[in-house]
């Protein structure tokens, strides 16, 4: 836009009007923008003071106001191209850079004008177009907007040297919400946040391999199960029983991390309680029915827990 200054008797009136405000304590905003007024006024001037030994020709005065009226033209194209552009955001997912408060991301409710300048409705608050960071389509914008919520969810895990089988379900909620996503969503995860989350993961089935680990190896000996009488054999049950537990509650990538000697163990304890129960049937198990080792066990309990109180009640 070119600048436009007031001229008199062919010459350039000097503007004051910064200096008078200056000293009348304001500063007043001039707009030096050239409309087709101040440009036919400059022309006319232009005209009126030529050098009459070099006018300028009739074809240069058009090609002045052909050039003025294509640019004042592109303006208003660019200027409707500008209205189209903000209305087409209706319904539109974006992103806005508010700043120091980070972005704002919702949906754009409506386009509207205010103070000369055009403002967008987002979460029922408006922005200045010229804030708008990202448009996107309502996949682009969820995935976005998933991945921030699992970023801020991972976050607050604890870390890698913190972490304790306490925490296993808070980190397979956050593998949960991960698997949910698409395809697509998936992409806008951090590299990082995967690597904490997996290596959480590892940690924990180690964790949950140890422990089962140091239950079976605080199982009893297949010898000492063969020859333990009905109240030993109870009690062993309660070891087993909270072994088998453990195992059963294992993924199969958690099964992997523990040692092949250690599943032999606890498959050879398991047959051996089996056995022992048998023999505790009245019959000795010959009629080859399987019976619910721990209804038995549970029964032989039942029977010492009788007699110890009838014997306390007797004395």
């Amino acid at each position: 836009m070119a600048v436009i200054q007031e001229v008199q008797n062919g010459k350039l009136v000097e503007d004051t009007s910064e200096s008078t405000s200056k000293k009348n304590g304001s500063k007043k905003n001039v707009d030096n923008t050239m409309g087709q007024d101040q440009f036919l006024q400059l022309l006319v001037a232009q005209m009126q003071y030529q050098d009459p030994l070099e006018p300028t020709s009739n074809t240069e005065w058009v090609a002045q106001m052909a050039t003025f009226s294509m640019v004042e033209s592109l303006n208003g194209m660019k200027e409707e191209f500008g209205k189209q552009a903000a209305n087409d955001l209706v319904g539109k997912y974006v992103f806005i850079n508010d700043g120091d408060n980070g972005f704002v991301r919702g949906k754009v409710d409506y386009v509207t004008k205010e103070d000369g300048k055009t403002k967008l409705s987002v979460n029922d608050k408006l922005y200045d177009i010229d804030k708008l960071d990202t448009v996107s389509d309502q996949e682009y914008y969820e995935g976005a907007v998933l991945a921030k919520e699992l970023h801020d969810m991972i976050q607050l895990l604890p870390s890698e040297n913190n972490v304790t089988i306490q925490d296993a379900g808070l980190v397979k909620s956050a593998r949960d919400e991960y698997e949910k996503l698409t395809e697509t969503q998936k992409k806008f995860v951090d590299k990082a946040d995967l690597d904490k989350l997996t290596a959480l993961e590892n940690r924990i089935d180690a964790f949950k391999a140890t422990e089962f680990t140091h239950t079976v190896n605080n199982l009893p000996a297949v010898g000492q199960i063969e020859s333990a009488d009905e109240e030993t054999l109870a009690k062993y049950s309660e070891q087993y029983d909270k072994a088998k537990e453990l195992y059963e509650g294992l993924t199969e990538k958690q099964r992997k991390n523990i040692a092949e000697e250690t599943i032999k163990q606890y498959n050879a304890v398991g047959e051996a309680m089996k056995k022992a129960a048998d023999k505790l049937k009245p019959d000795g198990g010959a009629d080859g029915s399987e019976t619910d080792v721990a209804a038995i066990l549970n029964k032989i309990l039942a029977e010492l827990q009788a007699q110890k109180d009838n014997s306390a009640a007797g004395n």
